[in-house]
């Protein structure tokens, strides 16, 4: 069977140009803050990526700070998949964290097997029904995700901070968390002394399947179908209402379950500020990954080297670490205006500014 190769791989590079050309121009933008700030963008990011990879531990710090990512990032997917914005992420997954936190520490008596699922459930079942109620409002009152999500943000941040500081502060602290969960609900260890955990497992296994579910399923292909025609999916006779309700509900779930896996994993309470922006990153994340749930895995490995990374960096050093949320942040830049891309990519700037500098020129040789 003769397979053109070199078709199939300019299929691929098309697929993956975009995302991959933002990136590159994200970690441009950022070298050149990074210049600007007075440090040498090449020694930092060497350092940055040598430093991710330099020993054992902290490779499982690499994948420890990508597991959560893994989970927020297939969940914008998900959503955006089915042409929707799902800008709630964060209060999905704070919603999830509580949920889970409650469970571990309330649930008393039963068995790893039966416990730990509960509250890994439970966390994913809060985020679906805060996802299911951003898509419930917009199918019924016509309101547009993107304003009822972030709304939803505040709200659930401002309630679980009420919660983990009055009805369920733990006895004896004097800052705003839950009791320690039990042992039954703990998700175990790889590697010890790390915040690595079976989690990740969990992250990938997902992503296979609702790579899977968005490929070959009936859903999935009506969820694509939406996101590339609303109209021709309404005339075609799918239940758009119906589609929307399940995609939020799963986006929502997998937020809910980035929640979960760090307070069951890692922190073992709910802490009051405990997120490091980890549903928004996942914005960041399913960008770079073309909105694919199983490349969202990838790409949520590689935000992860440059999350460990940086932190490893700044503390032997005094580079900050937060130039990599401004990388994030430019990724979704990137990623949002392709032809922005495709005009600094082609220099078509250049070779006009190189014209007009020509034509003044001429101008006033004649003057």
């Amino acid at each position: 069977m003769n397979i053109n190769w070199k078709t199939r791989c300019c299929a691929v590079w098309k697929g993956v140009k975009k995302p991959v050309l933002a990136f590159v121009l994200a970690l441009t933008v950022g070298g050149i803050m990074i210049a600007v700030s007075g440090y040498n963008p090449f020694w930092v990011y060497y350092q940055v990526f040598a430093l991710a990879f330099s020993s054992p531990k902290n490779v499982a710090s690499v994948l420890a700070q990508a597991t959560p990512l893994m989970f927020s990032g297939i969940g914008y997917a998900i959503a955006a998949k089915c042409g929707l914005v799902n800008l709630g992420l964060e209060g999905q997954m704070l919603s999830g964290a509580m949920t889970s936190a409650l469970l571990g520490v309330y649930l008393r008596g039963l068995p790893l097997i039966i416990h730990l699922p509960i509250c890994i459930l439970g966390g994913a079942a809060a985020g679906g029904l805060v996802g299911g109620l951003t898509a419930y409002l917009k199918n019924r009152f016509g309101a547009r995700e993107i304003i009822t999500t972030v709304m939803l943000n505040e709200i659930i941040a401002l309630l679980v901070t009420y919660m983990c500081n009055d009805p369920f502060r733990a006895k004896d602290s004097i800052w705003g968390m839950t009791e320690e969960i039990a042992v039954t609900a703990r998700i175990g260890k790889l590697m010890k002394n790390t915040q690595l955990t079976y989690a990740i497992f969990l992250a990938v296994i997902l992503g296979i399947v609702l790579e899977i579910v968005l490929k070959k399923s009936t859903l999935g292909y009506k969820m694509q179908v939406i996101g590339q025609n609303l109209r021709a999916a309404q005339t075609a006779g799918i239940q758009v209402n119906r589609v929307f309700l399940v995609s939020f509900a799963l986006s929502g779930a997998m937020a809910g379950l980035c929640g979960a896996v760090m307070i069951l994993g890692v922190n073992y309470k709910f802490i009051d500020g405990f997120s490091d922006s980890y549903g928004w990153s996942g914005i960041s994340v399913a960008a770079l990954a073309a909105y694919d749930p199983l490349m969202s895995v990838a790409s949520a490995g590689l935000f992860g080297v440059l999350k460990a990374g940086s932190m490893i960096l700044n503390r032997m050093s005094s580079v900050p670490k937060e130039f990599v949320s401004v990388i994030q942040a430019f990724v979704v830049v990137f990623v949002a205006a392709p032809r922005m891309v495709d005009s600094i990519i082609s220099l078509n700037w250049l070779r006009k500014c190189f014209r007009r500098s020509v034509r003044a020129a001429g101008r006033g040789g004649k003057t």
